[in-house]
Order: C-alpha cells, then structure tokens, then sequence
C-alpha cells in the first residue's frame, strides 16, 4: 500500500522537510507523486539545522539522509583536494555522487 510506503519513508529520513522527497518512496512513480503532490502539505517540518559542507567532517556527513560513511569520505576528500566546495553543482564531479540529488542534498546542507 503507498500510503504506508510514504509514512514508513519519512519515518527512516526523520520526516518530510520538502515534497521533493517523495519522488524516492519505492513505487511512487511521476503520475501518482504529481496527483499526491496536489494535495499534500508539510504540516510540520522536523526540526532539522542545515550543516556547513566545507565545515562537516565524515561522521556528520554520514549520519544525514542519503548519505553514508563512503559518500561523505568522498566529499571530503573532494572538499579537501579543491580546498573547499563553492556550489552544490560541484558535487556532481564527484564520482559516485548522484546528480539527481542535488537538489535533496541541498536540504540537509549549507555552503558558508
């Protein structure tokens, strides 16, 4: 059922802080996400401060939705080779990085 394939995914990222996010719950495909997105609302964002990608180490990488302990080393290692990361689009050039979360990625993260 869908409606407990959403709850069950913003239960497992901590909650919902934009729509976008649903367009990863399995099975939500473009047509049923557009009719849900009409109608659905964030009543109640978590509370959630954006981390400082040129300040964050592994670990706190890593503990953020849509990442893991291999995704962070490899934007640290990129951060660390260019001396810091001045866009999100940067993140594109790193291998592993999926460009179609960028925009996900932006929510979790800040450019100071």
């Amino acid at each position: 059922m869908l409606s407990r394939r959403i709850v069950n995914y913003r239960i497992k990222i901590g909650g919902f802080l934009d729509e976008i996010q649903l367009k990863d719950v399995y099975g939500l495909d473009y047509e049923i996400r557009d009719k849900i997105t009409l109608k659905f609302r964030l009543v109640k964002k978590p509370e959630f401060e954006r981390i400082d990608i040129n300040s964050a180490g592994v670990l706190e990488l890593s503990e953020l939705p849509y990442f893991n302990y291999e995704l962070a080393r490899e934007i640290i290692d990129y951060r660390t080779l260019h001396e810091r990361i001045n866009n999100f689009k940067e993140l594109a050039k790193i291998e592993d990085f999926e460009a179609d979360r960028i925009d996900i990625i932006q929510l979790y993260l800040k450019i100071n």
